[in-house]
């Protein structure tokens, strides 16, 4: 699969060489890789989630849009330094999640899957209504020191540093995300969770616990990719519905299980947009990633990385 890929990535290079030249298709790549990076973090959202308790929450789309404008209000309402304003809004997002379990799942365990789901889109419904109440739904923006910034020159594209800083970030959040599971006892614990619930439970595993830290961390997350997005276009009441589409076909694309496929799913879902976009049919470019999901349903319906993903190995 690896090879696989090496191979189309060499094909699509030199095929852009002969089209739009080298500059062009570097700028695509790391456009590509900076959106991929958001469907990424928001797709380990999903997954992580899904693990520990089993339910999809399409609340993500509406959470990221929640850390963008938290951020937002810690640095222009309460005068936080940027950075000090990130690692605020990053703590009240996992507040945030935890309510949000004790609210939209766990009175609602044991009832069918369709209920929580419908519970969870509810809850979305009531996060927006929030956020527009609270900060208008007039579009504003969120700062970054990067920002405005000189680009970088690489190979002669000059890159934006901001694009860079998504990819970089993420690179390191799933790093982080590799060693939690496969390193700590939470990981483990979430690994037993997702192997065989009720097995795990008789063996001591808080599935309670499990649940509140899981809908915590997915909801930091969502903040984080919140965060990321928010300063590279105008922040309003729809920022995070596009990423949750995103991420959420880059978890069918890696399939539901495997940490290391979602992401590469998300990278794919940017870089279809993106470089195959940027060369043919541009005003439909959006929709490419969502064709590439299509296919792999048809092709492989349990998603290109299934395998191993019980353990959230790469």
């Amino acid at each position: 699969m690896t090879a696989a890929l090496g191979g189309a990535v060499n094909t699509i290079a030199a095929l852009c060489e002969f089209t739009g030249g080298k500059r062009t298709f570097i700028s695509l790549l790391f456009s590509g890789l900076s959106i991929g990076s958001i469907a990424a973090l928001a797709a380990l959202g999903f997954l992580l989630m899904q693990k520990a308790t089993g339910v999809i929450s399409f609340a993500q789309g509406d959470m990221i849009t929640l850390g963008a404008y938290i951020a937002i209000w810690w640095m222009r309402d309460r005068d936080a330094p940027w950075l000090l304003a990130y690692v605020l809004t990053l703590v009240m997002m996992f507040g945030i999640g935890i309510v949000l379990e004790r609210v939209a799942y766990a009175p609602l365990k044991g009832r069918s899957i369709h209920v929580v789901v419908i519970a969870t889109l509810g809850a979305a419904l009531v996060i927006r209504a929030i956020i527009a109440l609270w900060q208008d739904t007039t579009p504003t923006s969120l700062f970054s020191p990067l920002k405005g910034r000189d680009p970088v020159k690489i190979g002669g594209a000059a890159i934006p540093p901001v694009k860079i800083a998504v990819f970089v970030v993420t690179l390191v959040v799933v790093a982080v995300m590799i060693a939690v599971f496969n390193r700590t006892q939470f990981g483990r614990q979430v690994r037993a969770i997702a192997a065989d619930r009720e097995t795990a439970r008789m063996h001591g595993v808080a599935a309670t616990k499990m649940s509140m830290i899981a809908f915590g961390l997915s909801t930091a997350l969502a903040g984080l990719a919140g965060i990321l997005i928010g300063p590279t276009q105008n922040v309003d009441l729809t920022l995070g519905f596009g990423a949750m589409l995103a991420g959420f076909s880059a978890a069918i694309l890696g399939g539901f299980g495997s940490l290391g496929g979602v992401v590469i799913g998300g990278f794919m879902i940017g870089l279809s947009e993106q470089i195959v976009g940027g060369y043919c049919l541009s005003e439909y470019k959006s929709a490419f990633p969502y064709v590439l999901m299509l296919i792999v349903i048809a092709v492989r319906p349990q998603g290109l990385f299934s395998r191993g993903a019980a353990h959230g190995r790469l």
